[in-house]
């Protein structure tokens, strides 16, 4: 992905994947209170292991770190680094288009959570034009893979041992540029380059491809790539094998065989190693649609490994509606909607006996939306003018599993009235334990051409999604060196604050983090209300 803030002479390459976060501008400020900037441009990117937010602006030259002196900034960071964080690497240089650039990458350890950040700041000058590249990569899903896999690899490389605790490697722990720096929570071994290529979903390697884009053009190879290479390297070493060693030979080699095993596995960990595969991506001058780009609804580059994953879930709706015939309604909505059910559907609604409806929906890696829609009478209607009768009604009808999120009415921009009450739900056990996925249901009613049209939906979130809303915020909440997300934590009803009854909507489900999750299900079914809103 190639990028140009408005008004600038740079042109950026981005990692694959990355996504431009609409509503980024109007999240800075609660998310980076330390920075002052310009032409705001936030993206996200996500993977297996790792949830990253990414600001790129433009600052005042002033503000801007010394280019060209990696000591000073070494040495003014050691002098900040807090108990809970580390150095991982400064490097400054001149990238191939010409840019002078400078940046660092600086871990933080919240170690009563056992999770790690890992924060880069940038900054590429051209001319007088400074820009400022932010972004802090969150670990998702399992914490700690990279450090303890990264251990079993040093343990087995022969490295030499604490002699006071044998399970303790020499050097475990040390700061990069200064071994006598005992300040913070020092890089460990697991966390040098060389590893890059074994964790290319881990959030220091998502740090340092960031970088290779930024700095060198490059986009890294994609782990199909270099699989296939490893197999092909594999059977040409078995074909020679054949070919010319007996078992004498290899009983002769084994001694050898476990000696190169060391010494690759002790290569990892020099300094010299860094993650191969890199290959060139050639960019224009200049990009002038770019800033302006809107993204489309396909997924995260993880999407390509989370849809293996997600092969054996059945979905409620096809996971595509390329090549399928899709789903006539009598009213528009967003063209990805309307996927068949693939599901056996009731006979009659349950409530509502047998009606002729239309059924449609969405699902992608991360979320399946189901919608049934029937027309109604005036009386069997939402109320299209009296929100404050449909809070009501809403909340003498809730139990203690159900809560309310958003109720509103309105005129679309063509005329019609409309009304819709979003509220999420959950199934409990015996103990009265969640057992399921939230669910968000949708109640819509819409008038069209005399005739009211009710949408009935239901969005769950699938299980082991990577970058989880609420974690992730969370974790934002906690904070890494530059990145710290200024929110109140809160669950209530946002209509009642004095309500205690019920499943309760909390903070991280304010619409206003939707950009960050599109493809979270609150925030594909407000997506898809927004959508049949402005065009009908």
């Amino acid at each position: 992905m190639q990028i140009a803030l408005q008004n600038s002479k740079l042109t950026l390459l981005l990692p694959k994947g990355y996504e431009r976060v609409e509503n980024g501008v109007s999240l800075y400020s609660e998310m980076y209170q330390r920075r002052k900037a310009e032409d705001v441009e936030m993206f996200q990117s996500m993977s297996s292991s790792s949830y990253g937010n990414i600001v790129i602006t433009h600052i005042d030259p002033a503000d801007s770190m010394r280019f060209g002196d990696k000591g000073l900034l070494i040495n003014d960071i050691h002098s900040h680094l807090t108990d809970d964080q580390g150095l991982i690497e400064v490097e400054t240089g001149t990238s191939p288009r010409g840019y002078e650039y400078i940046y660092s990458i600086i871990k933080t350890y919240h170690q009563d959570k056992l999770n790690v950040n890992y924060c880069l700041r940038m900054n590429i000058k051209n001319g007088d034009e400074v820009i400022e590249i932010l972004a802090t990569f969150f670990e998702a899903g399992m914490t700690g893979l990279r450090s303890a896999m990264g251990w079993n690899m040093a343990m087995s490389a022969g490295f030499e041992q604490d002699e006071n605790s044998p399970h303790h490697i020499k050097g475990w722990a040390q700061d990069p540029y200064d071994p006598d720096y005992m300040h913070g929570c020092r890089m460990i071994m697991a966390e040098r380059r060389g590893l890059d290529g074994l964790f290319p979903e881990d959030s220091l390697s998502q740090a340092r491809e960031l970088v290779l884009a930024l700095t060198e053009d490059s986009y890294y190879k994609t782990k199909e790539e270099i699989d296939a290479e490893h197999k092909k390297e594999e059977s040409s070493r078995k074909a020679k094998k054949k070919q010319g060693k007996n078992a004498a030979d290899a009983e002769n080699e084994q001694p050898d065989k476990q000696e190169d095993q060391r010494a690759l596995l002790q290569r990892l960990f020099s300094d010299e190693v860094v993650r191969s595969g890199a290959y060139k991506v050639e960019i224009e001058h200049a990009m002038p649609e770019q800033t302006s780009e809107k993204k489309g609804t396909s997924p995260f580059g993880i999407a390509k490994v989370a849809a293996k994953a997600a092969d054996n879930v059945k979905t409620v709706v096809s996971k595509t509606t390329a090549g399928l015939d899709k789903v006539k309604t009598p009213f528009e909505i967003p063209d990805d909607f309307r996927s068949k059910l693939n599901k056996p559907v009731p006979k009659e609604l349950p409530g509502w006996g047998k009606r002729p409806y239309i059924g449609f929906g969405k699902g992608t890696f991360a979320m399946s939306g189901i919608m049934m829609s029937w027309p109604v009478t005036e009386q069997e209607s939402l109320p299209l003018s009296d929100a404050k009768g449909l809070i009501q009604q809403f909340h003498d009808e809730m139990d203690d599993h159900q809560g309310l999120i958003t109720v509103k009415c309105g005129l679309t921009p063509k005329g019609n009235r409309y009304a819709y009450v979003i509220r999420k739900m959950y199934f409990a056990d015996e103990q009265g334990n969640q057992e399921s996925p939230t669910d968000y249901e949708l109640n819509f009613n819409i008038r069209i051409n005399g005739k009211i049209h009710f949408i009935n939906g239901s969005f769950q979130e699938k299980d082991k999604v990577p970058g989880n809303r609420s974690g992730m915020l969370y974790l934002m909440s906690l904070g890494s060196s530059e990145l710290k997300l200024e929110a109140e934590a809160w669950n209530r009803d946002p209509y009642d604050s004095n309500r205690e009854k019920g499943f309760l909507m909390n903070w991280t489900e304010d619409e206003k983090y939707d950009g960050l999750f599109p493809y979270h299900p609150l925030s594909e079914m407000r997506r898809f209300i927004s959508y049949v809103v402005e065009n009908n």
